[in-house]
């Protein structure tokens, strides 16, 4: 059976200010870091066979704090799925014709790629390959982004391409799954427990 842990990367200034990320390499914050911290802690006592994490610094930085001293994989296929044209900017700041484009894409979300970026079934197709390179056994972390996290948990479910399903994945959040090949268990989806005494601070942050 394989224990895999999906960890999204702690806070940015760009999630604070609510800027379409995508691929570009924003860092941690302060918060982002203290978050790692805490994740951290709570992985003291955990062992895993191996670390994974997205080749970009601030799922990178995440991992390094959270897991010192291991050696960690960089793959490129745990980025987040690319926003093209749209990254750096804010809803509010779209051209019209940006705005348009991102509706369609919002609309078929699995066939319509975004202005120079990728569509789910690009972001997808690489976390697949990434899940089939693992070993069918063992204890796996993988540091990344929420849209990834949320594309390797669909890949499993199977849903309906509908993107009807809806997960909330905070900053450092782990979501838990054992995989077997007959069927696979989510033990957390999105667990943020480790932040307890910080979400007074997040909350404020997000209102």
């Amino acid at each position: 059976m394989l224990d895999l842990w999906l960890i999204r990367h702690g806070e940015t200034d760009w999630n604070r200010e609510g800027r379409i990320q995508g691929q570009t390499d924003v860092p941690l914050n302060d918060l982002g870091v203290k978050q790692a911290e805490r994740l951290a802690e709570r992985l003291t006592h955990q062992q895993f066979d191996a670390v994974y994490a997205s080749d970009s610094e601030r799922a990178h930085r995440t991992a390094e704090i959270a897991l010192s001293g291991r050696d960690i994989c960089l793959d490129e296929r745990l980025r987040e799925i690319s926003f093209g044209a749209l990254e750096g900017k804010t809803h509010a700041e779209f051209t019209d014709d940006e705005r348009r484009a991102y509706g369609a894409h919002r609309a078929d979300p699995y066939d319509v790629a975004l202005p120079q970026g990728e569509s789910w079934a690009d972001l997808q197709m690489r976390v697949k390959a990434w899940l089939a390179s693992l070993p069918p056994e063992g204890r796996v972390a993988a540091f990344s982004h929420g849209g990834t996290v949320r594309a390797l948990l669909l890949s499993i479910i199977q849903p309906p391409h509908s993107l009807s399903w809806h997960f909330r994945f905070g900053n450092t959040s782990v979501t838990k799954l054992r995989v077997k090949e007959e069927r696979t268990l989510i033990e957390t989806v999105g667990d943020v427990s480790h932040l307890e005494n910080m979400r007074v601070e997040l909350e404020e942050r997000h209102v």
